[in-house]
């Protein structure tokens, strides 16, 4: 007779057999019962944990004739022939080698046939993570409306391939890993039954390294008893699987918590010249000493986890943070093992330096307090040459005041054509800075507004709004903020928004010789312009007309004769105050409120 391997041999025939997936078996079974059934399951989960084992199940119990409790019976000519897998109703596709889409085509076109034996016609696609684009496109329609007599099994591994557009149409399953204490017990229950003796903790050992799955876990055992059939031993499992023994790795933690790199490293190198590798090694390190933190933290005493009778005391002499450390350690490893071909040489260094470094949390202190001396001594001396610099610059700004104050007194002792620039330089830099009104500036906005007529500020305004289309568009910001308020045969005074745009245009010579070509291109006529803030114009004008009214008087006052009358004075203050208030509303339109 044919061998069979032991996961074909013993694989689930009954949904209560299929091992630590109790929530999907209970729930498959009442829709059986029940008799809602849908028309699309997809199955996801790791290998090994029992998917393509309950689609055959679930397969076969839609078509039994017999149902026991919405199991099938096993009995009848159906169920046979399903298990056999001569049941022409029950299709299973690998889709990793049929992913195209004429394979898929040709299922779309056989759904429509009835069934021959059973209830259902039902279609197992294994690994349907594996079919391409085109193929999924052409499952589409008919997986969401499939005719009465069909159900899809979709199973995959890697549910993140699947579409979701697949996924939606599917009442999903999410198969979890089997648990260490189930794989034993399935793996006692099939050696029982075939009469075959064994050690405990060989099927631990087994059990630890399947990861739990049921399928890579009987082919271990598999491969164990072609070794040796009369029993399955625990060091032929290490041997086997290359794993360490479990007291040795004990023996390699109390070393390395005693800080004794000599011993941990003797025995790490004993384990790795008898198969063991340094993955496996670096994997029970860090599971050992998780369940030493279980014991720890949670007080209770299993010695079961555990080879030595006399393990737990020894383990209860170091501090918690012991093990945390390892297992930080052991993991950095872990991740050096991807990066090299010398897998022994992440394990020395593991055990190095955690039997080096007296904890993490201390070396973090360290290395903290370390860090912070640093920039503490980093800060002390940009201090140092920080008061340097202040000290420099104290001296500079000293001289320079001297020189300053010098040229000031030369000039004042001589004036020369040459110091009007400078001093008008001056002025405009104090300008800038206080953002008012100089009085320098002041003055030339006097001059302009002594000699301003209404018929040049409508000239000026008649072309500004053609400027915006000749100017740039830095430069028509500029114009945004400026506005003629009053203008001479030769100057135009311009009122500015905002400070910090009357204190940029006022240093910026280009933009005003710019503006100044463009007016001078429109008008015909060359206009110099005068700047004054939006908040010191309404003073400065209130101001002139003030000094304007009693010059007028003056002048009056000069070329009367001291004999005249007091009507004769009335009527000149009268006289006064018309041309004033003509010479206001010349300048500035008929905008001006006249108050006595």
């Amino acid at each position: 007779m044919v061998y069979q391997a032991l996961y074909r041999k013993w694989r689930p025939r009954t949904f209560d057999s299929v091992v630590g997936q109790a929530d999907i078996t209970n729930t498959l079974k009442n829709a059986i019962k029940r008799g809602t059934i849908s028309h699309a399951f997809l199955f996801a989960g790791p290998r090994g944990t029992g998917k393509t084992s309950c689609a055959k199940i679930f397969a076969k119990a839609l078509n039994c004739t017999n149902l026991q409790d919405g199991e099938p019976c096993n009995e009848c000519a159906n169920c046979i022939a399903a298990d056999k897998g001569a049941m022409a109703d029950i299709m299973e596709i690998d889709a990793a080698s049929n992913n195209g889409v004429d394979e898929i085509r040709e299922i779309r076109d056989k759904v429509k046939y009835a069934p021959t034996q059973g209830k259902y016609k039902v279609y197992i696609i294994d690994e349907v993570h594996m079919l391409s684009m085109g193929a999924f496109n052409a499952l589409l329609k008919t997986l969401e409306e499939p005719p009465e007599h069909v159900v899809f099994i979709l199973a995959t591994t890697e549910l993140q391939k699947v579409p979701a557009t697949i996924i939606s149409r599917t009442q999903r399953y999410n198969f979890k890993r089997i648990t260490n204490h189930d794989l034993k017990q399935r793996m006692k229950y099939i050696l029982e039954q075939e009469n075959i003796k064994y050690e405990d903790r060989a099927l631990k050992v087994i059990a630890q390294v399947a990861d739990g799955g049921m399928r890579d876990a009987l082919s271990i055992l598999d491969q164990l008893l072609s070794y040796e059939q009369d029993t399955v031993k625990y060091a032929t499992a290490l041997e086997i699987t290359g794993f360490a023994a479990r007291e040795t790795i004990e023996q390699i933690l109390l070393a390395i918590l005693n800080k004794d790199a000599v011993k941990a490293i003797e025995l790490a190198h004993k384990q790795l010249q008898q198969g063991a590798s340094s993955k496996n090694i670096l994997d029970e390190l860090i599971d050992l000493a998780t369940n030493c933190l279980l014991v720890l933290k949670t007080g209770t005493d299993n010695h079961s986890n555990f080879c030595s009778e006399t393990f737990i005391e020894q383990i209860k002499e170091f501090t918690v943070d012991s093990y945390f450390d390892l297992i930080v350690f052991a993991n950095n490893a872990l991740t050096n093992l991807r990066y090299t071909n010398q897998q022994q040489i992440p394990l020395e260094v593991f055990i190095v330096e955690s039997t080096s470094q007296t904890s993490l949390g201390e070396a973090n202190s360290t290395n903290s307090e370390k860090k912070l001396s640093e920039e503490i001594h980093a800060l002390k001396e940009q201090m140092v040459v920080l008061k340097q610099k202040v000290s420099s610059l104290s001296e500079t700004t000293t001289s320079i005041n001297s020189s300053r104050v010098y040229h000031i007194n030369s000039e004042n002792n001589s004036v020369t054509k040459k110091s009007k620039p400078v001093k008008e330089i001056k002025s405009a830099k104090r300008a800038k800075k206080s953002g008012h009104t100089s009085q320098q500036n002041r003055q030339r906005v006097y001059h302009v507004l002594e000699n301003a007529t209404k018929h040049d500020l409508q000239t000026i305004k008649d072309v500004w709004a053609d400027l915006q289309s000749v100017l740039g568009v830095s430069q028509r910001a500029v114009l945004e903020v400026l506005e003629p308020v009053a203008a001479s045969p030769d100057q135009v005074v311009m009122k500015c928004k905002y400070t910090l745009w009357f204190e940029k245009a006022s240093s910026d010579e280009d933009l005003l010789q710019i503006i100044t070509n463009q007016i001078a291109k429109s008008t015909q006529h060359n206009y110099e312009i005068v700047l004054v803030p939006d908040k010191d114009w309404f003073t400065v004008r209130s101001e002139f007309l003030q000094s304007h009214r009693q010059e007028l008087a003056n002048k009056k006052k000069q070329t009367d004769s001291p004999k005249n009358s007091s009507k004769e004075l009335s009527e000149l203050k009268d006289k006064t105050d018309i041309e004033v208030v003509a010479k206001a509303k010349d300048l500035f339109g008929e905008a001006v409120n006249i108050k006595d």
